[in-house]
């Protein structure tokens, strides 16, 4: 009976996507097509937890390009019983609040009028996407966010602008999750389970870049994805799209 359960959650949810966002999917996709098409460059944060099912992907666009963020501290450790170190890249409270170096890293980016900064953030209320958004918008990108607009409402701001991600982006497509992002309670358990995010995110994503094909090849612009390394050619293939997107930047 859970399985079923699950299965009517999710078919809940993913409906939700189909029936409310088709429209905001095609228009992040014009939006990116749009970029593309005069060699720009699609820029992608994941503050999820399925943002590589679409890096390296078999059908998947080389032009996704991912922004990796982190900070390498090597340090033998303190003895046991003491002190215990940070597990994350950055503080919490500057992660939260988004008091991070935004400027160093859109400088690294190369950000450029008319580039495209989608940033995923199932909560969308912390702080370092929401700077990097308000960062890339000044610098002249367009912005689209991919967010639980249910979730993020249910939280107060914690950015010192006051504004959650869906306030800053120039685009939001709502995953249709549940506050909290769970699906199911079961008896007997305190915790729900069961996140919706990464499902309504891989449903999202792979219908944008459909939508994004399909528009480019009605350009006449054939846009450069992955064949799976496993067919016959792969290795060929797959080369001969790196150097097609490095020559056109799609």
């Amino acid at each position: 009976m859970s399985a079923t359960s699950y299965f009517q959650a999710a078919d809940s949810v993913l409906a939700a996507v189909r029936n409310t966002q088709t429209q905001n999917i095609q228009r992040a996709a014009t939006a990116i097509a749009d970029a593309l098409a005069t060699k720009k460059v699609w820029h992608f944060l994941d503050q999820g937890h399925t943002g590589e099912e679409f890096v390296g992907r078999t059908g998947g666009m080389i032009a996704l390009n991912p922004i990796k963020i982190a900070l390498d501290v090597r340090h033998q450790g303190a003895l046991p019983g003491f002190r215990t170190g940070q597990s994350s890249a950055f503080d919490y409270v500057a992660y939260r609040k988004g008091d991070v170096p935004i400027d160093f890293i859109l400088d690294k980016c190369q950000i450029v009028p008319g580039d495209i900064m989608m940033i995923h953030s199932v909560s969308g209320s912390r702080g370092m996407p929401i700077s990097l958004a308000i960062g890339a918008k000044a610098r002249g990108a367009i912005v689209l966010a991919i967010t639980s607009l249910t979730y993020s409402k249910a939280l107060q701001p914690v950015h010192p602008s006051g504004k959650r991600l869906c306030e800053v982006a120039d685009l939001v497509i709502d995953d249709c999750g549940p506050v909290g992002d769970t699906l199911l309670k079961v008896d007997g358990m305190g915790e729900e389970i069961c996140a919706s995010s990464g499902l309504s995110f891989v449903y999202i994503m792979w219908a944008l870049e459909a939508e994004i094909c399909a528009l480019l090849t009605q350009r006449g612009i054939v846009p450069s994805v992955y064949r799976n390394a496993n067919l016959p050619g792969a290795q060929q293939v797959n080369e001969g799209i790196t150097q097609a997107y490095n020559e056109r930047g799609v």
